[in-house]
């Protein structure tokens, strides 16, 4: 499988929910998609053009090892017409500008297909978002309870 990339939207999640007009916002073409990754992470200047205020600090495993960096909160990112509020990890790369980690493709019911290197809406689910959500009564014992 080759490099993955998509065109991905990003506002202000708070100037959105406080109607501010307009929101700040930054389109980016050609983000990287990387399933391997937890997160959305953008770079330092993307979330300075934001406003995001930063919230904590995780351990993340990294290919360098671990390293200690820092989340924002939270974007509103619209992918592929698919919008959700999500936290911002800090990346810390040269001239990667946002990178699209498993979180959002859970979410947004999106798969990365290898054959041409593109994300897709799931086709189990003839294109329409639907999350799982797969308890039963007897995994939670509340048939036993009744």
């Amino acid at each position: 499988m080759g490099k993955v990339t998509t065109d991905i939207l990003l506002k202000n999640h708070i100037d959105v929910m406080t109607g501010v007009k307009p929101p700040r916002q930054l389109e980016i073409k050609n983000a990287i998609v990387d399933s391997g990754a937890t997160m959305l992470s953008l770079s330092s200047d993307t979330i300075a053009r934001l406003g995001l205020t930063k919230t904590r600090s995780s351990k993340v495993n990294t290919a360098s090892g671990i390293e200690e960096l820092d989340i924002y909160g939270t974007v509103n990112l619209s992918i592929m017409g698919r919008e959700g509020a999500f936290e911002v990890m800090e990346l810390k790369h040269p001239t990667i500008k946002a990178l699209v980690g498993q979180q959002p493709l859970e979410i947004f019911d999106l798969l990365i297909h290898p054959g041409i290197n593109r994300i897709i809406p799931n086709p189990e689910h003839d294109g329409q978002l639907i999350l799982d959500l797969l308890l039963t009564d007897d995994l939670l014992g509340y048939r036993e309870k009744l």
